[in-house]
């Protein structure tokens, strides 16, 4: 047991990248009002929510600082006349902290969006934009959050429904038990869960008004964004964003700093959908979770995690075992060079029922 819960530790700090449980100096009595400015609920922090690290010129990754949840980090390409901003965070207050925090970087209007995917960690800020921003998406993206997928489902249920509930709970009996000298950060980290929890229930899943199902270019002064089905990977409808010029690729969950969340993946494919991530012509990644990186090592370990998961799910499978014993009974420690957080048996329980629900023919 003590192996799982390390390992879903883990994983809620890789697929939740920032929860917000950073140590703050400010308590709750410091932060600002909600109500300022039209700002949304759950949009309540102090200071600065994001990082913005410039890759190259006018390209940014958006690092959340720990002072608000906002669950991936996103990406911001300011163009000669426009901004477009890729991924809209868990909730429509960590998309209006965004698009706040970015009127520093520019005062040239966000005109348009694009969704990587249909997790709510990148999506469910999609409804603070209004009917100037186009909001760009696969075909598949649009389906499934129109269909309210991203409101349901192993991930949103452990991070979301019962997860967040719970965080709360353990936070305020710490709290109850903590000396003064401790009360701080214990006060701060409720804070940005409550406002977390608060913004959740006021968002309505908003899919994207453009859709693909291959590639769309656009071209914004004197750069060229591709956008690039590659195929099927972290879910059915993952979208790259290539800056060829530039030579940086922005691709959300698909390929990211450590090891992906698999609860909705397409195992037998993702490899290949790496290989032709490998073919662009690129030297940095902007990751949906985690720093950004150079070179393209990452895609060859990543494909190595994956088969062998998938591997080891398999024959576990026709054993008979369930997804959830057979989770514990799986070992990726063979991989820890590359994955440092890989030191003990055992993995988060969904990637095996979702390898499962390939097995038997029932994953879309």
């Amino acid at each position: 047991m003590a192996h799982a819960v390390r390992r879903h530790r883990w994983v809620v700090l890789t697929f939740v990248a920032a929860a917000g449980l950073a140590v703050l100096v400010s308590t709750r009595l410091g932060r600002v009002a909600a109500q300022e400015a039209g700002r949304p609920v759950g949009a309540t922090y102090t200071g600065k929510a994001f990082t913005f690290n410039e890759v190259v010129p006018g390209v940014y990754h958006a690092v959340g600082t720990g002072a608000l949840a906002v669950g991936c980090n996103a990406s911001v390409i300011v163009n000669a006349d426009d901004v477009m901003v890729i991924d809209t965070n868990l909730s429509p207050g960590a998309a209006w902290a965004l698009r706040e925090e970015v009127k520093a970087l520019t005062p040239k209007p966000v005109r348009y969006v694009v969704n990587t995917h249909w997790h709510w960690d990148h999506a469910h800020g999609n409804q603070i934009y209004g009917p100037d921003v186009t909001v760009i998406g696969h075909e598949y993206t649009r389906a499934k959050l129109a269909a309210g997928d991203s409101m349901r489902g192993r991930s949103y249920e452990m991070f979301i429904t019962t997860g967040l509930p719970a965080r709360i709970a353990d936070l305020k009996a710490k709290l109850a038990a903590a000396p003064a000298a401790g009360r701080a950060t214990l006060e701060s980290q409720l804070a940005i869960a409550e406002t977390q929890l608060a913004g959740s229930k006021g968002l309505v899943p908003t899919p994207p008004t453009l859709t693909f199902t291959d590639h769309l270019t656009l071209t914004r002064g004197g750069r060229e964004i591709r956008l690039l089905y590659l195929g099927r990977a972290h879910t059915g409808g993952d979208i790259v964003v290539f800056l060829p010029k530039e030579r940086v690729v922005i691709t959300g969950d698909l390929l990211v700093e450590g090891t992906s969340y698999i609860g909705d993946g397409f195992l037998a494919d993702w490899p290949a959908t790496l290989d032709r991530l490998r073919a662009l012509d690129f030297d940095i990644t902007l990751p949906g979770h985690g720093t950004a990186f150079r070179g393209k090592a990452k895609i060859d370990h990543f494909q190595a995690y994956l088969r062998d998961f998938r591997q080891q799910a398999e024959a576990l499978h026709k054993a008979g075992v369930p997804a959830e014993a057979a989770a514990a009974k799986m070992d990726m420690r063979t991989h820890a060079e590359h994955y440092p957080a890989l030191t003990t048996p055992g993995v988060l329980w969904h990637g095996v029922a979702r390898a499962y629900e390939e097995f038997e023919g029932t994953a879309r």
